[in-house]
């Protein structure tokens, strides 16, 4: 196939070249619309690429992208990957059925467990005690969970982790196979993959069923750019596009749907390239930070902890409890003083997603701002939450969530024991700690409401301030 083609961005550069003109969608009529000061912060450009036309050629940018990846289709999407995991979802499971589902997503896949109507059975991470974090469950927990519920239809997974710990996707998806049930792969961080050998592995080549990725977060896609490989034949692509059209907008926008086509066409021409050289400034930078003292770096030593079976080494993860605060504090500070923006804080770590956008320039200022954050670290202003074993915050899933969350409701100060209503996502990285259907207990609340004076972000919570939750009426 002609890789150097970009069916989406040729559509639109022919409609503008042959000065074509609208009475139909966009009303902006292609920029000739925007004012002036609108068009000074968005650039006209981008309205009059807004060629709604151009979506006639997405077919041809997917049938590329698929021989790119290694897939046996690909489906774009422009409302996120949120978007994509609900259609996923809905493809493969519905009311009454039953899937295994990470216990550690994002909170869409959630959502798309109350659309469906489906019951999970969750797969609980394993937890690093000595640093307390999550990382993805084994191959031999998936292979234990389908023993004991054969009633299992379709299982997902999440990996990488947003502190890029991977799992052993070959061997799950086997496993998966073995029982003749589909494997979908939540790889939102992992566009990239299949681009470098010595990126983790891509889940599309490892054999899942259904991929999604986001092509925003460490990639070349605008925010909301995401895409839907299939891998194999288990899933029906008709029944995939048509569950895509029941949720998803009548008005995709070419801008999208362009930024996706332009990066399969770059990283099939240049993509092993940027990507050494990312690879090269991260392992530099790494090298810099370890040698500093009171910063935690995490590295390759990583894999064969316990379940971690690959390590994403664009994701920067940096351990500042040697400096006395916490990571929420640590992220506060290199935005107020720094004007860099991490992409995760918590209790322990900030994080940083590095991308091949980065160039020398970048990597030594995050460098320099880490140095002196070590040197010279605020004085602590806020207690650290606690951060409770893993274990501790398994909840009891008491009700369905679909249930839970159209049940008759009430907001109450002590939620321990009650049936939650509610999801309540710390942010980033979008997990729930509580979702509808589990049951509270003494240890989540606790850490909830440590975790909102420490500086955690809740933006789901029913009440932001956690002085109540939402339950389900007895």
């Amino acid at each position: 196939m002609n890789h150097d083609s970009a069916p989406v961005l040729e559509a639109i550069e022919e409609f503008r070249r042959t000065d074509s003109y609208t009475f139909a969608l966009p009303g902006h009529r292609l920029g000739r619309g925007v004012d002036d000061r609108t068009a000074a912060v968005l650039s006209r450009g981008a309205f009059e690429a807004d060629v709604i036309s151009a979506k006639s050629a997405v077919p041809e940018a997917e049938e590329l992208f698929a021989d790119a990846v290694g897939a046996r289709q690909a489906v774009f999407t422009t409302c996120g990957s949120s978007i994509s995991i609900h259609t996923a979802m809905l493809t493969v499971t519905g009311p009454g059925r039953t899937i295994l589902v990470d216990r550690n997503v994002h909170k869409s896949v959630v959502a798309s467990l109350i659309l469906a109507g489906a019951h999970p059975v969750w797969l609980r991470p394993r937890w690093d005690h000595e640093n307390q974090i999550a990382h993805p469950a084994a191959a031999d927990d998936v292979a234990e969970a389908l023993r004991r519920h054969p009633e299992i239809s379709a299982a997902l997974i999440i990996t990488p982790t947003e502190y890029g710990t991977g799992a052993d996707v070959r061997a799950i998806t086997r496993i998966c196979h073995r029982h003749g049930i589909p494997l979908l792969v939540d790889e939102a961080w992992g566009g990239h993959f299949p681009f470098h050998p010595e990126m983790p592995t891509a889940a599309v080549r490892a054999g899942a069923d259904i991929v999604v990725q986001s092509l925003h977060k460490a990639d070349g896609g605008l925010c909301q750019s995401s895409i839907m490989l299939l891998g194999s034949d288990r899933v029906d692509p008709v029944d995939l596009r048509l569950r895509l059209d029941l949720i998803t907008t009548t008005s995709p926008s070419p801008l999208m749907f362009g930024a996706i086509d332009g990066f399969r066409r770059r990283m099939v021409r240049e993509g092993e390239q940027l990507l050494t050289a990312a690879l090269r400034r991260a392992s530099g930078l790494r090298e810099r930070l370890s040698a500093v003292a009171g910063l935690g770096i995490m590295n390759e030593s990583i894999i064969g902890h316990d379940a971690v079976a690959e390590w994403d080494p664009l994701k920067l993860s940096v351990d500042v409890t040697g400096l006395g605060i916490t990571g929420y504090q640590a992220r506060e500070w290199l935005q107020s003083e720094c004007r860099l923006t991490t992409q995760l804080g918590d209790a322990r770590r900030v994080v940083c997603s590095l991308t091949y956008a980065d160039d020398d320039a970048a990597i030594a200022r995050l460098a320099t701002a880490l140095e002196r954050l070590a040197a010279r670290p605020p004085a602590p202003d806020r207690p650290a939450p606690a951060v409770p074993p893993l274990e501790d915050l398994n909840l009891e899933q008491a009700m369905n969530p679909r249930d839970a969350f159209f049940a008759e409701t009430e907001q109450v100060t002590d939620p321990v024991g009650r049936i939650a209503a509610e999801m309540v996502s710390p942010y980033p990285p979008g997990v729930p700690a509580v979702l509808p259907g589990e049951r509270f207990n003494e240890a989540v609340v606790t850490y909830l409401r440590a975790g909102r004076e420490a500086g955690m972000t809740l933006p789901d919570a029913a009440d932001p301030e956690l002085k109540t939750f939402r339950v389900v009426r007895e």
